[in-house]
């Protein structure tokens, strides 16, 4: 095709290509080789500055016929080393030519900017490329979170697109104490959602304390709750406390949405006995946790996720037999079954009444992980007024120990009976279970040693926030653009 040709080339439709652009804010396009002539208009009408790499001295004429920008010959490799440092990092980068073998796109690949821009590999007309496992083995290394998709363009011409994973960054509107303001203890939440996040290396963040700022007298400092520069997804996370003066209204959620972020609603600890529609509406995703109300609007039912830093399993001693820790001094059933284990004779039960939810009266959370951690058996009883998929069922299968659970089909959802932890029908039932796997090692410890690898597989903190995450849309598959 003669460089007069090849500018007569109908345009093709940009749509995907300008909605990558849009999307990443991809500030140059880099075009290496000519073979895919017909997209050279698209990738000119997305407007920004652009520059050619052609291998083939006749390739370097005809494609900057229809491409303005400049146009370089070499070996794409060594050129690509030598632009590095003068190319916008944000950049769209397309391997246009079929006829390259895959070892040099693999070669070129290496070059591009580590998890940054965009990358668009021109298929051949049956939509493969020969050496395609190779391609894909330095995508990895180029941004091992990577989002791959093809993208099919108005002139049949097909692209094989990868984009990294956005920059997020993630505020926590958050309360400081667990009750009274100031009284009580530093709220978990602070370990269970700040922690965890920070722990999983996944987003940036800060945090506010909307209770501080209500007994303050000040207004939540709106800066603090913007998208900060350069992130590409901004999500706030809310822990609506219940019945607390200090909750920001669903109207300043709805304005937090308004200037362009996410906002994640947190409902915590208990059955929602009342609806609370203006902050269901207020919310792009409700989570319920310690919960069971899983069918709200926009909802992501999802485990409470714990701190690796605390609940491990080091290998302890497990010298405690059996181990009950938690508030048992307003929950009836609890309080019902501590009365009978303290005078109960077949089985011994050390029991800690303290709670992680409230450091004020409770042990520090290490010294409380550790009664898990020490524990060959630990026992978690999750109704009162209605069954809930309670934090303690992970704490204790985090820590190594043998989750007893009483019946509840929504830790059944997670975990297997029999299998992962022993179910528990009533007291008698529990008992006599208890006596079985004290006195069977070797069985409570096969069963244990499943449900912790269970736990750490499917239901750790780095799943948690991952999955929630994407549910923002702050994964690499948030574009999703096609050529249909």
């Amino acid at each position: 095709m003669s460089a007069i040709e090849l500018a007569r080339v109908e345009a093709t439709s940009a749509a995907p290509l300008a909605a990558l652009v849009a999307e990443r804010a991809l500030q140059a396009v880099v075009v290496v080789g000519a073979g895919a002539a017909p997209l050279a208009s698209s990738l000119a009408a997305l407007g920004l500055p652009t520059t050619t790499i052609e291998p083939r001295r006749e390739g370097t004429a005809m494609l900057a016929a229809a491409m303005p920008g400049r146009s370089l010959q070499g070996e794409p490799r060594r050129v690509l080393a030598d632009l590095r440092h003068q190319l916008p990092e944000p950049a769209l980068y397309v391997f246009a030519d079929c006829g390259l073998p895959a070892d040099s796109v693999r070669s070129a690949i290496f070059q591009v900017p580590r998890g940054s821009g965009a990358i668009a590999i021109v298929l051949d007309p049956a939509g493969e490329l020969r050496g395609l496992a190779d391609v894909q083995d330095q995508l990895l290394r180029w941004s091992p979170d990577h989002h791959v998709q093809h993208c099919a363009m108005d002139d049949g011409t097909v692209l094989l697109v990868a984009v990294p994973r956005p920059a997020v960054h993630v505020t926590f509107l958050i309360e400081r104490y667990t009750h009274a303001y100031g009284t009580s203890g530093i709220s978990i939440n602070l370990d269970n959602l700040v922690g965890t996040l920070s722990a999983t290396g996944l987003a940036t963040s800060n945090v506010v304390h909307y209770d501080q700022c209500h007994h303050e007298g000040r207004p939540l400092p709106l800066d603090e709750l913007s998208p900060p520069p350069g992130c590409g997804v901004h999500v706030v996370v809310f822990t609506l406390h219940y019945h607390s003066r200090a909750n920001p209204s669903p109207a300043f959620l709805e304005q937090l949405r308004a200037r362009g972020s996410r906002v994640v609603v947190m409902w915590l600890d208990k059955r929602i006995s009342t609806r609370s529609d203006d902050y269901y509406r207020a919310a792009d995703v409700n989570v319920v946790l310690d919960g069971n109300d899983f069918e709200l609007p926009n909802s992501w039912p999802a485990f409470t996720p714990k701190n690796p830093r605390w609940f491990h399993d080091p290998g302890l001693v497990r010298d405690i037999d059996v181990s009950l820790v938690g508030e048992v001094r307003y929950l009836p059933q609890r309080k019902a079954m501590v009365d009978r284990l303290r005078a109960e004779s077949r089985v011994q039960v050390t029991m800690c009444g303290t709670s992680a939810a409230d450091s004020g009266r409770a042990l520090p959370v290490a010294e409380y992980a550790r009664l898990y951690q020490r524990s060959r058996i630990s026992l978690a009883m999750t109704k009162d007024s209605a069954r809930q998929l309670k934090g303690r069922v992970f704490e204790i299968v985090h820590c190594g120990a043998l989750l007893f659970c009483d019946v509840n089909h929504h830790v059944q959802h997670h975990f297997t009976p029999g299998r992962d932890y022993v179910e528990y029908r009533d007291y008698e039932d529990l008992v006599a279970k208890l006596q079985h796997y004290v006195a069977h090692e070797d069985e409570r410890a096969a069963i244990a040693a499943a449900g912790h690898r269970r736990a750490t597989t499917y239901y750790n903190h780095d799943v948690f926030w991952r999955s929630l995450l994407a549910r923002c849309g702050a994964s690499a598959a948030i574009w999703r653009g096609t050529g249909a």
